[in-house]
């Protein structure tokens, strides 16, 4: 166990940290369980039923790790029980590594996963809507089948304003992501939007951008905010 990180990760979560760090988990995770010897279907009961009951960051990561070595096994019934599993969700870590198996099954079972991730982005529950864009490109590569520029879009355009900074920082990395696979539709998406994003959405979305374009892309922000707050200082005089 790591103080140091443990008082670093105890920050970012309710739960109870015993100060583990990633690769210790995997090892615990890779080492195997009594019920790894049952069938699918009840190790997915068994890591329901921990998901549901653990009180402790590290323990809560283990389904998480488990799924990810084992992305073969993921179908409509872990999509029925793991879409539960973010009403539990609390950080940013947890969120996104759900996310990340969240992303294989929305590419098998698009027709199946996406009415879902629609109802999520316009929930009050801000790791919902985080879950709602992270989920359709966890990260861009050729080895994965991406939605379509139009639906990633439609995902994100209603969480432009959104005031968490969690939200945000999916808005800016699901851009960046998209920017590698449809560069002249992201950039149009930018232009557009470029008042539009927060600071840290921003940074996020113009990070994988050519220097030059991206200091463009800065100029021309900062000249319309410059014109917009003129704008409306001449609007009270």
């Amino acid at each position: 166990m790591d103080p140091d990180y443990k008082a670093f990760r105890q920050k970012t979560t309710k739960l109870e940290v015993l100060g583990l760090r990633l690769p210790v988990i995997q090892e615990v995770e890779q080492a195997g369980f009594v019920f790894y010897s049952e069938n699918q279907d009840k190790i997915l009961d068994r890591w329901n039923y921990i998901w549901s009951q653990a009180t402790i960051h590290e323990v809560m990561y283990l389904p998480l790790f488990y799924y990810r070595r084992h992305q073969q096994e993921l179908g409509p019934l872990h999509w029925k029980l793991m879409k539960r599993w973010i009403e539990r969700v609390e950080n940013w870590e947890h969120a996104d590594a759900l996310c990340q198996l969240y992303s294989i099954l929305y590419e098998r079972y698009p027709k199946l996963v996406e009415p879902t991730l629609r109802q999520w982005n316009r929930s009050s529950n801000p790791w919902k809507r985080r879950a709602s864009i992270v989920s359709t490109i966890y990260y861009a590569t050729p080895r994965r089948k991406a939605p379509t520029i139009k639906t990633v879009l439609s995902l994100i355009e209603p969480l432009l304003g959104d005031k968490n900074t969690y939200v945000q920082k999916a808005v800016g990395w699901q851009l960046r992501e998209a920017y590698k696979l449809w560069p002249k539709e992201s950039l149009v998406f930018l232009k557009k939007h470029t008042l539009d994003l927060s600071a840290t959405s921003f940074s996020y979305a113009t990070e994988r951008l050519p220097k030059n374009q991206r200091n463009r892309f800065k100029e021309r922000r900062h000249l319309e905010r410059k014109k917009k707050k003129l704008f409306l200082r001449s609007q009270k005089d």
